[in-house]
């Protein structure tokens, strides 16, 4: 016993020795008590100015600063909103925000929510949140301004790209609380493929999945052609459910997905712990520019395992892997501690680099451009009239037995119903030569010059006006969306108005039917 206790006293003396020459070896050590010691003595000589809170504020933001914009400090109620998206509902307008240099960037647009409702879209940039510039505020703190109690309304000013050109609209919103319902709808398609529209990765999105798959498929799996998920606008949410997806479909060891950190204990490869419950069925993935963090690690795990393919957008590009820490006041810290990495040691983020605040995301297979983010459409859907005018006539379009109706006396109405409500719709161009127009009257120009500016200003117009008709399939389509989802629910609209007339979906049961044939 003595010997065993002269033992266990020698190793605790030769690891408190070593732990003693590494705080001597370590420089670093003696930094937090140079800030301290400075504090002190700016108590001492400034009193008036010393204001010990602040100082730590500009602190933080000076060592958060030197990091990728996912990092940052959590005051205790963003701690607190961390959790309650995780875990129940939150109230806001349904976007999710990451900073960028001219403001805040729109990730991801819920398709529930009044900013979809509205008309945003991925890619939109926030520069004003009612009389508050955000550029340059952390997307933390900037949340707070977008969130206020239910029924609230809020005004945001964006700026939109489209072909490198920038355009700038203003939205008014109404906050509402938003449940988290990750599987809206799944279903059958016209072509025998299994349709699964997944919003979001939070907690029980695994489950929901399984119950679709066990309700539609596993019960008649000779009946189904191939699975599609529409990770579309999806921001992601938590690892561990699109670890649990994406498990389902690989063979027992194969990697899902693997995270690569800063030192050994932040490494972690996630391997399938079951067989494929599908049996090699087909995977489609439909992605865009607002499928993000665990959309990407569904759509990469299956894409490089070789059990999906990619149909639509290229991905958002997000590559790191965030976590939470409580610093036991109430505050925390959200750090990125990993790059994760598919099957074949395929990175997003280069894992040589030094961390960057995005990837270039996950190119599909097949590109397919939604029809939604093009000017005209975009700008239709910003007016709200689409909406409007379905809500007001539900019952008269819901009666139509689909979009292809026998009887589109209802879409020649909603045109005059637009140009009623004074929607008028003028494109960059027309609005750039519109601009020159003005600009050779102010400059005296030649009277051919101005002629000849007019006659190109009128041939955009003539092409502005003749928008509509160009996109009629499209207006027929989304207003009889709105009539069915007020009238019926989600589900219905789905089943009746989005499924059997969506382009991205008939491409992957096209491709369903080659895979077949090979």
């Amino acid at each position: 016993m003595i010997i065993w206790s002269a033992i266990l006293f020698l190793i605790l003396i030769i690891i408190m020795s070593g732990f003693s020459l590494y705080l001597l070896s370590d420089k670093e050590i003696y930094l937090p008590y140079r800030l301290t010691s400075t504090m002190e003595l700016i108590k001492f000589l400034y009193p008036e100015s010393y204001n010990p809170s602040k100082m730590m504020e500009l602190a933080r933001d000076a060592l958060f600063g030197q990091l990728d914009r996912y990092s940052g400090y959590l005051e205790p109620k963003e701690l607190g909103r961390v959790t309650e998206e995780f875990s129940g509902s939150y109230g806001g307008i349904g976007i999710t925000i990451v900073s960028q240099d001219q403001g805040l960037m729109v990730m991801s647009v819920r398709e529930d929510g009044p900013a979809a409702r509205a008309g945003m879209k991925s890619g939109d940039i926030i520069y004003k949140v009612d009389s508050t510039n955000v550029k340059g505020v952390n997307a933390y703190r900037a949340t707070f301004l977008l969130r206020g109690s239910e029924g609230s309304p809020v005004e945001l000013g964006v700026l939109r790209k489209f072909n490198n050109i920038a355009d700038t609209l203003q939205f008014e919103l109404t906050r509402q609380r938003l449940p988290l319902i990750h599987v809206p709808y799944a279903g059958i398609t016209p072509g025998g493929s299994l349709y699964i529209r997944l919003l979001d990765f939070e907690a029980g999105s695994a489950m929901e999945v399984f119950a679709a798959l066990d309700s539609l498929y596993l019960r008649n799996p000779d009946s189904i052609r191939g699975i599609i998920f529409d990770l579309r606008g999806n921001p992601g949410g938590l690892l561990t459910e699109a670890v649990s997806i994406a498990g389902l479909f690989m063979k027992k060891g194969k990697i899902v997905v693997g995270m690569k950190g800063r030192s050994r204990w932040n490494n972690t490869v996630f391997r399938a712990q079951g067989d494929d419950i599908a049996d090699g069925l087909p995977i489609a993935l439909l992605v865009d520019k607002g499928s993000a963090s665990s959309s990407e690690i569904l759509a990469g795990s299956l894409r490089y395992a070789g059990r999906a393919f990619l149909v639509g957008d290229t991905t958002f590009g997000k590559g790191l892997v965030q976590e939470f820490d409580d610093l036991g006041d109430g505050s925390g810290l959200r750090i990125t501690t990993a790059r994760y990495y598919f099957e074949g040691n395929i990175f997003l983020n280069d894992p040589k680099a030094a961390v960057k605040d995005s990837a270039p995301g996950i190119p599909p297979d097949y590109y397919y451009q939604a029809t939604e983010y093009e000017p005209f459409p975009l700008e239709l859907e910003s007016s709200l009239l689409m909406r409007e005018y379905a809500i007001e006539n539900q019952d008269r379009i819901a009666a139509d037995s689909g979009v292809i109706s026998t009887n589109p006396g209802w879409l020649d109405d909603f045109r005059n119903y637009m140009y009623q409500h004074g929607f008028d719709y003028e494109s960059q161009l027309s609005r750039e030569i519109g601009a020159a127009v003005i600009e050779a009257h102010l400059d005296s120009a030649k009277e051919e010059t101005i002629a000849a500016a007019n006659r190109l200003y009128n041939v955009s117009r003539r092409e502005d006006s003749s928008q509509f008709t160009g996109y009629k399939e499209y207006i027929r389509q989304r207003l009889f969306q709105v009539a069915l989802e007020t009238k019926f629910g989600v589900a219905e609209s789905y089943r009746r108005a989005i499924v059997p007339y969506r382009w991205d979906i008939a491409l992957a049961e096209q491709i369903f039917k080659e895979s077949k044939k090979n």
